[in-house]
């Protein structure tokens, strides 16, 4: 028999549910918007974004202190 832990990280990889939204984003410099497809995550403390997006985006990337 698995462990409590054991079982409880692997269903994180295996969602039972997704909820994915259309999302609209805008640079507040140049105010140029764009929509994306974002996955809703109700147990965040946060906001991100992909790498990717950003530097599609042309989104001003700074280090964070304390990486995410």
């Amino acid at each position: 028999m698995q462990s409590k832990e054991a079982r409880d990280v692997r269903r994180t990889f295996k969602p039972l549910r997704e909820v994915w939204m259309n999302v609209g984003i805008e640079r507040i410099d140049t105010h140029k918007g764009r929509t994306v497809k974002a996955l809703l995550d109700s147990g965040a403390t946060g906001m991100s974004m992909s790498r990717s997006l950003a530097e599609k985006g042309e989104y001003k990337l700074i280090k964070l202190n304390q990486p995410i």
